[in-house]
């Protein structure tokens, strides 16, 4: 395998120029195909004239998939409740489940409904349910709504994070909201509804994380 060296130049055709360029290697900062994240610092072959990335070579693969790899932070402060209700969902499916396997049901959830956009579109309505289903609750018991507020912090690999913004997109929710939605949703599957199938895939999934 030929190690390239920074300053080195070469040849190779760029897709901007439509034609066989001189390149040089530096070191740039390059995205993603997905758009969704970048690699820093990697040797590239640059166009000597329209300065675009054309040529990567072999010796900065390894760089670039660690980049990948690399966690991407999903935050929020909700109210206390909502990691209630997710936690008492998760003791549902999992008896075993502590707090470390929030990200893999909410995980598994971004990626299903990001998979079925037609469900996701309905995300607010079901928050919508749960916020008036609390409120009832609230007043038949005679107690005031809670105001505690809880940090939910999840670092997550490209691909959850990719679905995670789908979802932002197709929902037009703040991540925050989206967050207490999706959690509204796996309260209705796995605590109202008991829905089999999600339960039994949970179940499989929780017994490989815990």
């Amino acid at each position: 395998m030929n190690i390239f060296l920074e300053g080195e130049q070469g040849k190779a055709l760029c897709e901007q120029c439509q034609q066989l360029v001189t390149t040089v290697y530096a070191r740039r900062n390059v995205p993603f195909s997905d758009g969704f994240g970048e690699a820093r610092n990697i040797l590239v072959g640059v166009c000597s004239q329209c300065d675009t990335v054309v040529a990567i070579p072999a010796q900065s693969t390894p760089a670039i998939k660690e980049a990948k790899k690399q966690l991407i932070s999903i935050e929020a402060r909700l109210p206390a409740v909502y990691l209630d209700v997710l936690d008492a969902a998760m003791h549902s499916v999992a008896r075993e489940a502590g707090v470390q396997v929030r990200k893999l049901f909410l995980s598994y959830y971004f990626h299903v409904l990001a998979e079925h956009q037609a469900a996701a579109v309905e995300l607010s309505g079901t928050h919508e349910g749960f916020v008036q289903g609390l409120a009832a609750q609230c007043a038949a018991r005679q107690v005031a709504p809670a105001r505690s507020m809880k940090r939910l912090s999840m670092k997550v690999n490209s691909y959850v994070a990719a679905d995670f913004d789908v979802l932002l997109k197709v929902t037009r929710l703040s991540q925050t909201d989206l967050l207490k939605a999706i959690i509204c949703q796996i309260q209705q599957d796995l605590l109202e509804h008991r829905n089999p199938a999600t339960i039994a895939e949970l179940q499989r999934l929780a017994r490989v994380a815990l």
